[in-house]
C-alpha cells in the first residue's frame, strides 16, 4: 500500500463532531499556493463514508477521495497516497518538476496535519459545503439520501425512539438559502424536537 501518512490532527474535530451529534466535518487549509478543503461524512448508518476523507483541491478543482485507516477513537488517522494523488497535489501547489528544493510529500502532509483546527462551528461547515456543492456532485449518493430530491417540502414528526437522519438533514447544508448561522440553529432545533424534513424532486428538474 505504500507509505502511511499520519493525520492525527483530525482527532479534535472528529471527536467534536461526534460529541455534538453532527457527524460531518468540513474545513479549509492553505499551504503555499494551494487551497485544500477537507470533508468527512461519517454517518453511523452508512459504512461507505465513515472512514473516507474527501480532499478537494480548490484551485485545480480536483477531488481526492481517500480512505482513512486506524482506530480513530484512539487518535489514529492514517492515509496512503499514490503517485497520481501526489501529482495532483503538486499541480494544486503550482510546483513544477525540477523545482528546487524538491517537493517532499511527507513534510507537506505533516504541515497540513499540524494546521488542522481543533474546533469547527457548524455554521462554518454549512457555509463551506454550500460554496463547494458542485465539487460533491458525483459523491452525493453516498452523502445524502435521495440525492435528486433537493426541494424542501416541510417538516415531519418522527415516531418516538427515532431521530432525524444526518443524511437527510445534511441537505440543509447544501440547499438551504438561509444564512449558515440560521441553518446551524435550525438543525439543532430539529434534533431537539425529534423532527426530520421531507424533500422532493424539483418540478423543473431535467
Amino acid at each position: 500500500m505504500g507509505t502511511p501518512y499520519q493525520m492525527n490532527g483530525f482527532f479534535g474535530v472528529w471527536s467534536e463532531a461526534l460529541g455534538r451529534d453532527e457527524p460531518t466535518v468540513a474545513f479549509e487549509l492553505a499551504n503555499g499556493r494551494g487551497r485544500f478543503l477537507f470533508m468527512m461524512f461519517f454517518d453511523p448508518e452508512d459504512e461507505k463514508t465513515k472512514d473516507r476523507l474527501f480532499l478537494f483541491l480548490q484551485n485545480t478543482r480536483a477531488m481526492l477521495p481517500l480512505k482513512l485507516y486506524g482506530s480513530h477513537r484512539a487518535g489514529d488517522f492514517r492515509l496512503y497516497l499514490d503517485s497520481r494523488d501526489v501529482e495532483k497535489i503538486k499541480r494544486e501547489l503550482q510546483i513544477e518538476d525540477g523545482t528546487a528544493p524538491a517537493f517532499d510529500i511527507g513534510k507537506f502532509i505533516d504541515a497540513l496535519n499540524a494546521s488542522i483546527p481543533q474546533s469547527v462551528p457548524l455554521a462554518t461547515k454549512v457555509g463551506l459545503l454550500r460554496q463547494n456543492r458542485s465539487a460533491l456532485r458525483e459523491h452525493l449518493p453516498d452523502i445524502v439520501d435521495f440525492h435528486d430530491r433537493t426541494e424542501l417540502i416541510g417538516e415531519m414528526n418522527l415516531p418516538e425512539g427515532k431521530k432525524p437522519k444526518e443524511r437527510t438533514l445534511r441537505k440543509l447544508y447544501l440547499y438551504s438559502t438561509d444564512s449558515p448561522e440560521d441553518v446551524a440553529v435550525y438543525i439543532k432545533d430539529l434534533k431537539r424536537r425529534n423532527v426530520t424534513l421531507s424533500w422532493r424532486v424539483p418540478a423543473n428538474a431535467a
